[in-house]
């Protein structure tokens, strides 16, 4: 007498189950995913701007340190543009530099050998500052500065990334 034997496997109840929850999970993996890419791309870009205005703002230290005195008048340094957005000097080699800060760029011009530089692309701003020996007071020339400070503020995906420098020239009276 044969008996009916029970049969093995799934139902299909239990298959459609299983693959609505095995969905699930990898939709969920998917966007854990997604996310953490474009966490790494975002940092990515923080970093790489970050690392422009690093650059950009030692340059401007490196150079507005080698502002020389006037030869012409002692008391004075060689300092022909100085304003919010220009600075031109004569370094203590004898070459001229000028920084222009013109939103997108930030550039740098020497006059030996002549050519402009692009130090970064991503300026928001760049704004110069003149004082005077005690620090607060605004020069008003190349005979009474002593410090030059200079903001620079670059932008991306519409964040900020300020850094400000004061820079105290050489060789005071």
């Amino acid at each position: 007498m044969g008996g009916r034997r029970p049969q093995a496997g799934f139902t299909l109840i239990e298959v459609i189950i299983a693959i609505v929850i095995l969905g699930l999970l990898g939709a969920a993996a998917g966007y854990g995913l997604q996310n953490g890419a474009l966490a790494f791309v975002n940092t990515t870009d923080n970093v790489h701007t970050l690392g422009k205005l690093r650059a950009a703002s030692e340059r401007l230290v490196r150079e507005i340190r080698e502002v020389r005195r006037d030869p012409l008048t002692p008391a004075a340094y060689d300092i022909a543009t100085m304003n919010a957005t220009t600075l031109t000097f004569i370094k203590s080699d004898g070459t001229g530099v000028t920084f222009n800060g013109a939103p997108p760029l930030v550039t740098l011009g020497y006059s030996t050998p002549a050519g402009t530089h692009t130090l970064t692309d991503q300026v928001n701003s760049l704004t110069f500052a003149y004082y005077q020996v005690d620090g607060i007071t605004p020069a008003t020339g190349s005979a009474d500065v002593a410090f030059v400070e200079f903001e620079l503020v670059l932008s991306r995906n519409g964040n900020s990334y300020p850094q400000r420098s004061r820079v105290a020239l050489r060789n005071q009276p």
